[in-house]
This record gives structure tokens, C-alpha cells and sequence, in this order.
């Protein structure tokens, strides 16, 4: 397997755009039965004693109803984002990264973001463990802090990269079971990308 060229795995992000997929969809659902909750409704009638019938007294309503709604719509609206980006790499063809001409070329799924980074201008790789690397935005915006998402980040390898030209920034992270071969691809990827940064013009520096 070519150490410069980095390919999706295309079950790993299947795998992965089901989850989301499974996020939006639950998010999505509550929303809904949070909205028909607050619907008006006959109160229902309640018998009292000597045979009198009554309204039930009318629930009072969750003053955090509307901000809760509108944190699951959107968790949901992320969870989609996130479950149609997987699904999109699941069917590509394209190289997930690779190294060709003293830059790096990234498949467009990685978003708002230059498509080729000339490696003189990426001032930060790491290839650790997934618990070590910064943040990626799903972490931060899930809260996916609990013992078992970090046990499972503990298990898996993944490449953080910064990308710094003037004002212009970017970053991309991969975890390992986004691409082939998993996290010895990555680190025989990351190899050639230090060798790259070592051999470039110390004044680019």
C-alpha cells in the first residue's frame, strides 16, 4: 500500500454514517414528541366523589421545553451533516489524502478548507492516540466525554493536522478506521509527511 496516499475505508465510514444517521433520526424524533406534548388538548375528566366529573387540572408546561428542542434540533441537524459526510466517503473513489508535489491534495468531504496545502505551510502533525488529539468539532459539540467514548478513543490511532499561511488556517483529523489499513497506513503516512516537512526549504520555515 502506497505510504503517500491515504484511501477511505469505505465499511469504516458506512459503519459510521449509520451512527449518525441513527443520532439525527432519534434527535429528530424527540423533537416531535416534545412539540405534539405541547399541543392543546382537552383536559381529560376526572370523577370525584357523589358522581361530579370534572377537567383534569392542566400539566403545567416545561419552561425549558423550547430550549431543549431546539438543542435536539441541532444535534440532529449535525448528526445529519456528519452522518451525510461518512456516507459520501463510504462511495468515493477519490484518495482520502495524499502527498504529491510537495503538497498535500484532500478529498473534498473534508469541507471548508483549502483542497491542497502545500506542506511548507502545515506547522502542526500529530499522529497519537485518538484521546490525545485536539478536539474535532463532533467531540465538542456531542460532549462525547463519557468513560466509554474516551475507553474507545484510547483504542483507536488518528493524524491531527494544522495547516497556517499568513491568516489562512485549516485542520483536518482522521482516526483510523476512516481509512485502509488502518492506524499503520496512518503512520507510515505520517512518516512520509514529516520526511516531506524535513526536506523542504528551511527558509519556508
Amino acid at each position: 500500500m502506497n505510504a503517500t496516499i491515504l484511501h477511505f475505508s469505505h465499511s469504516g465510514n458506512a459503519l459510521k454514517s449509520l451512527f449518525f444517521l441513527g443520532l439525527a433520526a432519534a434527535a429528530f424524533w424527540l423533537t416531535f414528541e416534545m412539540l405534539d406534548d405541547r399541543r392543546d388538548r382537552p383536559s381529560p375528566m376526572q370523577a370525584l366523589p357523589g358522581g361530579l366529573t370534572l377537567p383534569a387540572p392542566t400539566p403545567r408546561p416545561n419552561p425549558l421545553a423550547p430550549l431543549k428542542i431546539l438543542v435536539l434540533l441541532g444535534a440532529g441537524s449535525v448528526s445529519l451533516f456528519y452522518g451525510g459526510r461518512h456516507a459520501a466517503r463510504a462511495l468515493s473513489r477519490r484518495a482520502a489524502i495524499k502527498i504529491e508535489g510537495g503538497s498535500l491534495h484532500f478529498n473534498p468531504s473534508f469541507g471548508a478548507m483549502p483542497d491542497t496545502w502545500p506542506v511548507e505551510h502545515i506547522d502542526v502533525a500529530i499522529f497519537d492516540r485518538a484521546d490525545r488529539l485536539p478536539e474535532g468539532p463532533a467531540l465538542a459539540i456531542f460532549g462525547l466525554g463519557s468513560g466509554a467514548a474516551k475507553f474507545g478513543a484510547r483504542t483507536r490511532h488518528g493524524l491531527y493536522l494544522h495547516y497556517r499561511r499568513g491568516s489562512e488556517t485549516g485542520e483536518a483529523r482522521i482516526i483510523d478506521n476512516d481509512v485502509d489499513g488502518g492506524a499503520e497506513q496512518l503512520r507510515r503516512f505520517a512518516a512520509q509527511l514529516d520526511m516531506w516537512r524535513d526536506a523542504r526549504d528551511p527558509s519556508d520555515r
